[in-house]
């Protein structure tokens, strides 16, 4: 799998995410929108995502996912993408603090994928180094400038938000 490809499946990704928070909490949130952005990694970690709250963004660090993307299986490139939007989804619902934004994201994948060697549970349980290991790694992205760093967002995201309109 490659990012292009990925991008196409973000938005099924996602629906699944609201779908199970739902299951779990009752809670849903729409009108949502992700961005792309290499945010770059330093050593021994990376910020997966970002979420602003009370704002409408998640932003996705692509420096890790192209990581994944050339190293791991298309099974490890779901749970990750499902676990980072899980997790920032989460934010966006008002949970700020980022020790019960962990253990949110916890519950639902323990619910969710009952098996122990599910990918996802195992992001959750461990973080997103899981699949890491001896992360060594320091990049700055080159772009990154003063003003600000490029943002691309996906097209269709949050798409159940917007059915109304058809």
């Amino acid at each position: 799998m490659n990012l292009g490809d990925l991008k196409k499946e973000l938005p099924d990704i996602f629906e699944k995410v609201k779908k199970d928070v739902k299951k779990i909490f009752g809670r849903q949130r729409a009108g949502l929108s992700l961005g792309l952005a290499d945010l770059g990694m330093f050593r021994g970690g990376f910020i997966g995502g970002m979420h602003f709250y009370p704002g409408t963004s998640i932003v996705m660090n692509t420096t890790p996912l192209k990581l994944i993307l050339e190293q791991q299986t298309t099974d490890i490139v779901w749970a990750y993408t499902y676990h980072i939007l899980l997790h920032e989804y989460i934010h966006s619902l008002g949970i700020i603090d980022e020790k019960m934004c962990r253990a949110a994201t916890l519950k639902v994948s323990e619910q969710i994928f009952e098996n122990d060697e599910h990918p996802a549970l195992i992001f959750a349980k461990n973080g997103i180094g899981a699949y890491f290991p001896d992360l060594n790694v320091v990049y700055v992205p080159p772009q990154r400038k003063p003003d600000g760093i490029s943002i691309e967002y996906v097209k269709g995201f949050d798409k159940n938000s917007y059915s109304y309109y058809s």
